[in-house]
């Protein structure tokens, strides 16, 4: 009989401290929802207020700063440089009419026909307006 008192008293306790540590606990979770809410209203400011904003700035006001950082090797580069090494030389000597630029064309493979997706007689030309010089040619 005693260790039932014992035991239902121990139940009892554990009950009661259950509901104080809960009750205690609810608090804080308000007071981080209030301050959720502040940071929110912070952070996503109103519409209005973002108007404001807009008209108190404007692009032309904004003033861009480069900031060129100091590259250090830890290596003097001189070493592997030719003697008389000039990295500007011939810049301005280059003739872009002699170049000749070479386009390499790479075949495309979709793993499919793509053309047993398109409709019949299918022209991506048709409604093209060319000149009389341009020649169009179509693989249907």
């Amino acid at each position: 009989m005693r260790q039932s008192i014992i035991i239902l008293a121990f139940i009892l306790s554990l009950n009661l401290t259950a509901s104080a540590t809960s009750t205690y606990l609810f608090p804080s979770y308000m007071s981080l929802d209030l301050e959720q809410i502040a940071l929110e209203d912070e952070l996503f400011i109103s519409t209005e207020t973002a108007l404001e904003i807009e008209q108190e700035f404007t692009i032309e006001s904004l003033v861009v700063e480069e900031v060129e950082e100091e590259v250090i090797l830890n290596f003097d580069t001189s070493e592997y440089l030719p003697e008389d090494f000039n990295a500007l030389e011939g810049k301005n000597e280059i003739n872009w009419d002699e170049l000749e630029i070479i386009e390499i064309e790479e075949e495309v493979d979709l793993g499919f026909n793509p053309k047993d997706y398109l409709p019949k007689n299918f022209n991506p030309y048709k409604g093209m307006h060319c000149s009389s010089k341009t020649v169009v040619v179509s693989l249907n």
